[in-house]
């Protein structure tokens, strides 16, 4: 199939680039609104008993959250019940418009929101809109009013305003990922045109694999754009969907433009019908790798799909299609591209001294640092096996003190406005910031809870170890609802102990159900659909692993050993990511404050990761399975296939890790970690893993290596992904036999 499209790509070429223009034309425009469309929650789990709190209480008392607090301070000597003061922020407030301003009290009115020294106050505002989305419009609308005239605040000198709540908080990472996200292209773009020069010597065949970073990112962008009209789709979706299809198509146009001058190189002929016969080459062998790579992902991050989360559900669905999005570009437009350059894509060379031969003529035959590694290998590979394995173990162990908590203003850069302003709350008016665990009790056949029954609920819950404070705070309807605050605040283990110690209070006569929620309530729900879900994510990826690499090579046993050697490498990097983040060891140096992680990171980085983690095993592995079909030793061909990606796949891990590490300087802890992450996991493929465990395996395992059952083998032939044609270089003929389980020499 990919040689009959590289025939059609060489003889369409200029109508595949046309439609191609037309869809990043399209895709682009849709893009443009794409910002005002995200949503900066979907943490909560739907059906949960937190949620199903929030809705009972919204729906039967109205909404009891606030949507922003304006957190007031005024210096030394100050008050802020000075009733001039207090006229000025009253008068401001009715001064909101109507369609946008919905409610306030301010501390005038709640002692709790005024501090003992007076000097801290805060007002709580409620705006209008139908869910968070419009809320953060209404105070996008409302912010620059209630900051004052000319900066100064209400004309008080040393008096200052900053605001929290959902609201400012929703409005600051989408412009902060906004950012971020202009700032990483910024960065990577120049200095990923520079490092393909270096690989390629040439300005023209650099700029290939840039142009469908480009047009990968404009795409997956217009493909996400479009799934915000079915679905809601989480802010950090773009960040995330940007950074895989930038860095992936980056890797598969390196790849590609490799092959392609590597078969012109290798191949006699007429110009035009050289041309046309690298590019089928190039397809059958390169693309054709691509692809397999491309579905591995794809069905590596369909395993978010099973999370009940909107934003681990709109990043798979993103993630997946940017995934598409690169790989196709990879396989189609870039054909194309070298369809219309031919021999000019080694236009507009720079001169390189250091490097006296390139990859499309480097003789196979000669020994080259990459061959000198894996022959190395292959004569000690049990040590090779246990040493690295056990260091691997010993960078994942700190992954087992792991703590889990929810995505909250700490996410966002020291300094930022929204993050001091919760600071100052949860410092100096604990009482308004809104962390109290909400019980809700119900009463029966939609009568009211008797009185006598919702002052037990109160005495019971009083009595929960960690409980501080058990207060009633609303009533209507059939419903009460009591609020409990939480020593040592709602994040604690004590905390998420005491929710579910409250959970299993027995409603008592006259009620029909008691429903605990509040942040604490999402963070135990959240956590618990993680672990029920996980089991299903791994299956999904064990699956896709194991089915996929099975089509391509033929064998059960390559796809094992690629789940054991990704999960070593992920360990390691999810240990990493602990020790840095959570303990604290380096979160200086990325401008993170240490502390528990956001639970849905581990299940991100997992799907992502996994995915990648067998990239460029599936490189490697492709090329040695051409040696090997092709007649050479296992042992030779393993030393063939380094010889042959060692450089290519350095470069590639190198530009990955160059897009990752400019989304790692990320304002947004968020990004962060999953860009340190990744940065480390492609590391450590890259490295540790594809040059040593993978040639050490290999010599452990000999021919073992290729083995499956013979009625899967009949069933690869049929419909199976491996490239039948040998290397041109290389004469076809039979490997020789070697028993299952003797190491090839």
């Amino acid at each position: 199939m990919l040689t009959s499209w590289a025939a059609t790509a060489d003889r369409r070429r200029w109508w595949v680039l046309g439609i191609a223009l037309l869809l990043a034309v399209v895709a682009g425009l849709a893009s443009s609104s794409l910002v005002d469309r995200l949503q900066q929650g979907g943490y909560e789990v739907p059906g949960s008993e937190s949620v199903r709190t929030d809705h009972a209480v919204e729906r039967t008392l109205g909404r009891q959250a606030s949507d922003v607090v304006a957190v007031y301070t005024v210096p030394a000597g100050g008050r802020l019940d000075d009733p001039a003061l207090v006229r000025a922020v009253q008068r401001t407030l009715t001064e909101l418009p109507r369609d946008r301003f919905a409610s306030s009290v301010g501390w005038w009115q709640s002692p709790i929101l005024l501090s003992e020294d007076k000097r801290t106050g805060a007002v709580l505002v409620r705006l209008k809109g139908a869910d968070p989305g419009e809320r953060i419009t209404s105070w996008r609308a409302v912010s620059g009013d209630l900051h004052g005239p000319d900066g100064r605040v209400y004309g008080v000198d040393g008096l200052t305003v900053k605001f929290t709540g959902e609201a400012p908080m929703g409005s600051s990472v989408m412009d902060q990922a906004e950012a971020d996200l202009t700032r990483a292209e910024l960065i990577s773009f120049p200095v990923l045109l520079v490092l393909l020069v270096f690989v390629f010597g040439g300005l023209v065949a650099a700029g290939l694999p840039l142009v469908i970073g480009g047009l990968a990112i404009v795409g997956a962008l217009g493909v996400l754009r479009l799934f915000t009209g079915f679905t809601d789709v989480s802010v950090f979706a773009m960040n995330v969907v940007t950074l895989l299809g930038l860095g992936l198509a980056i890797d598969y146009g390196l790849f590609i433009v490799s092959r392609f001058r590597e078969e012109l190189a290798a191949r006699p002929g007429t110009d035009r019908e050289q041309v046309r016969r690298a590019l089928e080459r190039t397809l059958s062998t390169a693309g054709r790798t691509v692809l397999v790579s491309g579905l591995t992902v794809v069905a590596a991050l369909s395993g978010l799909l099973v999370f009940p989360q909107t934003i681990l559900r709109s990043i798979g669905i993103g993630g997946m299609a940017a995934v598409a999005v690169s790989a196709v570009g990879a396989v189609t437009v870039l054909p194309a591209l070298l369809a219309v350059l031919g021999h000019r894509v080694d236009s507009l060379r720079i001169p390189r001294p250091w490097a006296r031969r390139t990859a499309a003529t480097a003789d196979p035959a000669r020994t080259g640092a990459w061959r000198r590694i894996a022959q190395i290998v292959m004569r000690r590979p049990i040590i090779v096996v246990v040493l690295v394995g056990a260091v691997l173990v010993l960078l994942a162990t700190p992954f087992r003190n792991a703590e889990f908590g929810l995505i909250d203003s700490s996410v966002l850069p020291k300094g930022n406005d929204v993050r001091v302003a919760t600071e100052t709350l949860a410092d100096r008016l604990p009482a308004a910031t809104g962390d109290a665990t909400r019980v809700l009790v119900v009463g029966r056949d939609g009568a009211a809870p008797t009185e006598a029954g919702v002052r037990s609920v109160l005495a019971a819950a009083e009595r929960v170890d960690g409980v501080a404070q058990v207060r009633q705070t609303a009533a209507a309807d059939d419903m009460v609802l009591l609020e409990a605050r939480m020593d040592g605040g709602g994040k604690s283990d004590a905390a998420r102990a005491a929710v579910g110690d409250l959970r299993d209070l027995a409603p008592p006569a006259g009620t029909s159900d008691l429903l605990v929620g509040g942040t604490t309530a999402q963070l135990v729900d959240t956590v618990d659909a993680v672990g029920d879900k996980l089991p299903w994510l791994l299956l999904v990826l064990a699956a896709a692993v194991l089915v996929l690499m099975f089509l391509a090579f033929g064998s059960l046993v390559i796809p094992l050993k690629a789940i054991v050697l990704s999960t070593l490498s992920l360990g390691a990097s999810f240990g990493a990511v602990i020790w840095i983040f959570q303990e604290g060891h380096l979160a200086h140096l990325f401008g993170a404050t240490a502390g528990p992680i956001d639970a849905t990171i581990p299940v991100l980085m997992l799907a992502i990761l996994f995915g990648l983690s067998t990239d460029y095993e599936v490189f490697l592995l492709s090329r040695i399975a051409e040696a090997h079909r092709a007649g050479k030793p296992l042992r030779e061909a393993v030393a063939y296939g380094m010889e042959r990606t060692g450089g290519i796949i350095t470069s590639a891990a190198l530009l990955l890790m160059v897009v990752i590490g400019a989304f790692s300087l990320s304002g947004l802890t968020f990004m962060k970690l999953i860009g340190v992450g990744m940065f480390l996991a492609i590391a450590v493929d890259a490295t540790v893993v594809r040059a040593l465990l993978v040639p050490a395996t290999m010599a452990l395992l000999g021919s073992a290596n290729w083995w499956a059952p013979a009625w899967l083998q009949r069933i690869q032939q049929r419909v199976g992904l491996e490239e039948v044609e040998p290397p041109a270089d290389e004469p076809a003929r039979r490997p020789d036999p070697v028993p299952a389980g003797t190491p090839s020499r």
